[in-house]
């Protein structure tokens, strides 16, 4: 009745069984407690039922009468230090009684009136009984019973997996046609703007003058790169920052835009007459252009620009204001033309360069900010096109009042004409801050002549080269002094050029400023008309030492002492004092509105958020099918193969092998092949960075919509299609249950393992040793998986590891659904041998009762832990820092 082996568990109850007639008999258990009976129970009348299947059966026994009785001084029977139920069993426990038993499951010893003891005492519903295989030699396990066939399931199957496929076709499908007919909406629908909306598209505009003094930044090592920079710009000016290479204006841009730096950072700032308190509402008013552009290649023009405009203007702004604001400032940048053409990327047909950058622009000009930062706006653009963006942008800072400040390395000169102010930097010192008309004389004065002819901007940069004390690539100051540059200007009065033109901008500009609703309504009717026509189409820190050379400190006390740095000063003291810059300053300037507050709005909600982002995804991922269609058509590929390899699998030994190598080789599949997620992220990690810190939308929106349509398209579509298309090809067990139990392993093995790699891809910057290190996270957790290495075999300080193998989990999972209940039969010298899988396994390690708990379970956890730990790492290390 019991296994006195070593290592087996000590019985709690034995029972015996009397059934002459096989109808009615009569049953004995006896209770123990520390291998010591406790007390009996004679069950009588009682009958008994067995329902054997393939992979189970079942036993019932039901007595009608039951008599039990204590032995004296035994536990729970009157031992010292116990209770005693002897009255309780004498005269409570009549009866009906019932034992019954499922083949690797507990068995329940259930009496009415012990049930009440037990649950009372211990909170069960009955005694619970845990029966391992051997204890007990049951009937069909006498040589010569013939197990029940297998049932056949195999059309259950199929329709199963082919209504799956169907629902799934059908839903690529409704997200195919509501993704086109939206892009069709608003692609050549009509736009009708509401009552009023026109006009607060302008009347909610605050001009933003910015002051800013004392600029210092220098690194962690001590090295100085920005010392004591100054300078100003108002509404409708342009205020451009020069110098050569190392200089530090990149550095000085982010600065001015609040951008997070490494180094420490000492400056006085002032928007409108008033300290910047409020990092949050600055940002939003103002907006940043990098001198790379991150666009995402799969959109069009048109798209990428409403796309900034739907998740940072105002959520009151109705979507057709959205849509009109985004329209708009397409045709002030004149890319109205290429609305529908695709951004495209590097080697492939795209838009133009010079288009590509008034994108950028526009992406955030359309949010209306009253300050716009633009680094090195015509960096890798010919003439023709850097002329162009550098004409968009005034001509936009004169219409719209706004306040535009750039970097630019060595501007052409028709270029330089277009310039309000002009700010030189020379080492990260400062040389010249103020009109860029007075720059030419204020260097006359200091002794410094441009020859005539020559590009001003040319002569500037070589003059601050030349007194940084770096001559490389910048000519011989006899030469500077004495020749003409071979940069000299094309268009327009050469000589002249630099005052002439700019002063001509700024006389036009003048009746420019200030934009009427009458005239937003006019051009609406232009714009609309366009709309609905189809389109064909940080510097890097000098490496020197933080010496100051003679002539460039000549330099900068030159501009100190200049008027026009006094004239800032002075308004820096008064706001400093207290007092709101007002009247009429130097040169005639007007402030009257410098006292009014930057005003922030609110953005989109986090729902909103995450609708915009999952419908640019979507339009990434069908629009870039490459990477979906061949997982899809490796499942296919791999399945018919694996079909034809593992065909109707025998239940023998070799098919016991079989099955070993198929899981294993499907999982190795699905663990390697996720490692093509790395990309996902990788390629959007700087777009990301550049959206947060511009305040596009959350990181959890963001992530979110990456799980959504990136690693679920990719990672539940390809084992679902090979695990239906295998499933039947193989033999495996035809169980309905048995073949969604397949399906779900397969499924949360692929998710699990491509949220290892998720995370190693937004934790880790570089490509390369994300790739490497999962490429070794997938060999540690095959090597623990079960089959290259026996469980019982790994030292005991280890086995930690194999327990932590979502391989392992996968794996056993998978054998366990399949062997559990499998019978082999091997055929040897005439003779049958049967050998239950369930056996094999537990030689090789392997639990029969571990499908649920622990490898689903420990799946589902791991799969939960790494997606947020993405997330926690993408919302608190993932940022933009310079």
């Amino acid at each position: 009745m019991t296994s006195l082996a070593t290592g087996w568990p000590l019985p709690q109850l034995t029972g015996s069984a009397d059934f002459d007639d096989q109808s009615v008999g009569q049953c004995n258990f006896q209770f123990w407690v520390d291998r010591v009976e406790s007390f009996y129970c004679k069950l009588d009348e009682c009958r008994w039922q067995s329902k054997e299947s393939f992979d189970s059966n079942q036993t019932n026994y039901q007595c009608e009468k039951i008599e039990c009785a204590c032995i004296p001084g035994r536990f729970l029977c009157g031992e010292d230090g116990s209770v005693n139920i002897d009255d309780f069993l004498a005269e409570e426990v009549k009866g009906p009684g019932s034992f019954g038993c499922i083949s690797g499951k507990s068995c329940t010893f259930e009496e009415p009136a012990m049930n009440k003891l037990i649950n009372d005492i211990f909170g069960d519903k009955a005694i619970t009984l845990d029966c391992e295989s051997g204890e007990c030699l049951h009937h069909t396990q006498v040589p010569g019973y013939r197990r029940p066939d297998k049932p056949n399931n195999s059309l259950w199957i199929a329709l199963s997996a082919t209504l799956a496929a169907a629902i799934f076709v059908v839903a690529c499908m409704l997200l195919w046609y509501f993704g086109r007919g939206q892009q069709q909406l608003e692609g050549f629908g009509g736009v009708k703007l509401p009552e009023g909306e026109a006009s607060k598209l302008m009347t909610d505009h605050v001009p933003a003058t910015l002051h800013f003094s004392n600029i210092s930044y220098s690194l962690a090592s001590g090295k100085t790169i920005l010392s004591h920079v100054t300078g100003t710009v108002q509404p409708g000016e342009l205020l451009a920052i020069m110098g050569p290479s190392g200089a530090g204006k990149s550095t000085l841009l982010d600065i001015l835009a609040r951008k997070a730096k490494t180094g420490r950072i000492s400056s006085d700032m002032y928007v409108n007459g008033r300290e910047i308190n409020d990092e949050a509402v600055f940002r939003r008013v103002v907006g940043f252009v990098d001198q790379e552009d991150t666009l995402l290649s799969t959109l069009t023009v048109y798209e990428a620009v409403l796309f900034s405009a739907l998740l940072r203007l105002p959520r009151e702004m109705s979507r057709p204001a959205k849509v009109f604001r985004t329209l708009e400032t397409m045709n002030e940048l004149g890319i109205l033309g290429i609305k529908d053409a695709r951004i495209g990327e590097s080697g492939k047909r795209s838009i133009s360069g010079g288009e590509r950058r008034r994108v950028s622009i526009a992406c955030e000009l359309v949010t209306g900010p009253s300050i716009l930062f633009l680094d090195e706006p015509t960096s890798g653009l010919d003439s023709y096109n850097a002329h162009n963006v550098i004409e968009s942008l005034k001509t936009l800072a004169q219409s719209y009042n706004r306040t535009v400040i750039f970097t630019i390395h060595q501007p052409q000169s028709n270029i330089v004409a277009l310039f309000d102010r002009l700010l030189l930097l020379a080492k990260g010192q400062l040389i010249y801050s103020g009109e860029a008309v007075r720059a030419q004389s204020h260097f006359e004065r200091a002794g410094h002549i441009c020859p005539p002819g020559y590009n001003i901007a040319d002569y500037l940069i070589d003059l601050s080269v030349e007194a940084s004390g770096d001559h490389r690539g910048s000519r011989p100051e006899g030469k500077l002094n004495g020749h003409l540059s071979v940069h000299t200007a094309t268009q327009g009065d050469a000589e002249n050029g630099f005052a002439a033109r700019s002063e001509a901008h700024r006389d036009e500009g003048v009746t420019q400023t200030q934009v009427m609703t009458g005239e937003i309504r006019r051009k609406a009717h232009q714009i609309l008309g366009a709309f609905t026509k189809s389109s064909a189409s940080s510097d890097k820190t000098s490496p020197d030492s933080d010496h100051i050379p003679e002539k460039l400190a000549s330099l900068v006390l030159a501009c100190r002492a200049s008027d026009d740095s006094k004239i800032v000063e002075a308004e820096i003291s008064r706001i400093q004092s207290g007092q709101t810059p007002g009247g009429a300053l130097a040169e005639g300037r007007n402030v009257g509105e410098e006292t009014e507050l930057l005003r922030g709005f609110k953005k989109a909600t986090y729902w909103s958020q995450f609708l915009l982002l999952s419908g640019r995804a979507f339009k990434n991922l069908y629009r870039n099918p490459l990477l979906m269609a061949t997982h899809y058509a490796v499942a296919i590929v791999v399945a018919f193969a694996c079909g034809f390899f593992f065909y109707q699998m025998t239940n023998d030994i070799p098919g016991f092998q079989n099955r070993l190598g198929l899981f294993l080789f499907i999982l190795s599949l699905f663990g390697f092949s996720t490692l093509s997620s790395l990309g996902i992220f990788a390629n959007e990690r700087i777009l990301f960075m550049r959206e947060r810190a511009n305040q596009y939308y959350a990181p959890a929106t963001y992530f979110l919509s990456k799980i959504l349509f990136d690693i679920i398209p990719l990672r539940v579509i390809p084992p679902f299609i090979l695990g239906s298309i295998v499933y039947g090809l193989a033999g495996l067990n035809p169980e309905v249950s048995s073949f969604w139990k397949f399906i779900m392993t397969l499924v949360l093995f692929n998710l699990t393992a491509s949220s290892i790699v998720l995370f190693l891809s937004v934790a880790v910057a570089d490509l390369g040793v994300a790739n490497l290190l999962g490429s070794l996270v997938m060999l540690y957790n095959l090597l623990f998986a079960g089959l290259l290495m026996n469980y019982d075999r790994v030292p005991d300080g280890l086995k930690w590891m194999q327990t932590l193998s979502f391989f392992h989990a996968g794996y056993e999972a998978l054998l366990v659904n399949e062997l559990r209940y499998l019978q082999l039969i091997e055929h040897k010298f005439g003779l049958d041998i049967q050998v239950p899988s369930a056996t094999i396994l537990s030689s090789f390690g392997f639990h029969a009762q571990a499908f649920w708990w622990p490898d689903i379970s420990l799946l589902a956890i791991v799969f939960g832990i790494f997606l947020l730990a993405s997330y926690l790492v993408l919302e608190f290390l993932v940022k933009e820092r310079r």
